[in-house]
């Protein structure tokens, strides 16, 4: 996969062997990216950018791509993630014919009938429940106590995005603000490992580190690969 932007030279080719690192020095520029890459990864279309196949074929961002704006308070519990969950769980029983939750499901409805006949009013209900239903009466929802530190939080993420097969790319501006350069490598590494390409846009030039592929865009909108 490569992702081509207008106005840019190079693409940015997405593979299994680096993780890609952009910086936008120029503030405007930075903001105007991140803003055209987050609406269309929420569906939304435009012209400027473009998530391409090897066929040169568009890809659809929504479905191949996440990002994280707010790297304090990822959730871990989107409408996305949790319908992937539920989407599993239902299909995992129905494989399975799990046939007792259905007689629960029964016995639950008949319970409530019979304390509705006590009352001298006409009721409609449903006739059954399916499982995602069952799932949000007990508000199912992954657990996120446990990942207190960024780096804990951005490896919880990947593991979700592996596990549920949700997206192929994350996206995450200016991470490098809040990682050491080893916890960055670590993460890397991580990525890399569950084949989550890990795609990080800054406003800062740094160093180089392992496992990266660097593209400055300079103030003057000069690119320049490192």
């Amino acid at each position: 996969m490569k992702l081509r932007i207008n106005g840019f030279e190079n693409e940015i080719i997405f593979n299994e062997e680096y993780i890609n690192v952009v910086t936008i020095e120029n503030a405007k520029c930075f903001s105007n990216i991140i803003g055209i890459l987050n609406d269309k990864i929420n569906g939304m279309e435009s012209n400027e950018m473009f998530l391409l196949d090897e066929k040169n074929q568009e890809l659809k961002m929504d479905k191949k791509m996440y990002i994280v704006l707010d790297i304090f308070n990822i959730d871990y519990n989107s409408k996305k993630i949790l319908n992937k969950i539920y989407g599993i769980i239902e299909e995992n029983i129905e494989k399975n014919q799990d046939y007792e939750i259905d007689k629960m499901v029964l016995d639950l409805r008949n319970y409530i009938i019979q304390e509705i006949n006590e009352l001298p009013f006409e009721f409609v209900m449903k006739s059954e429940l399916d499982v995602s239903e069952i799932l949000k009466l007990y508000n199912l929802k992954i657990d996120d106590k446990n990942y207190t530190t960024i780096l804990e939080k951005v490896e919880m993420l990947i593991d979700i995005m592996t596990t549920l097969k949700i997206a192929d790319i994350l996206v995450i501006p200016n991470l490098k603000l809040f990682l050491s350069d080893d916890e960055l490598v670590e993460l890397y590494k991580y990525s890399l490992y569950n084949n989550v390409k890990l795609f990080l846009i800054e406003r800062n030039t740094s160093k180089k580190l392992k496992y990266e592929n660097n593209i400055i865009i300079d103030e003057n909108f000069c690119e320049y690969i490192i």
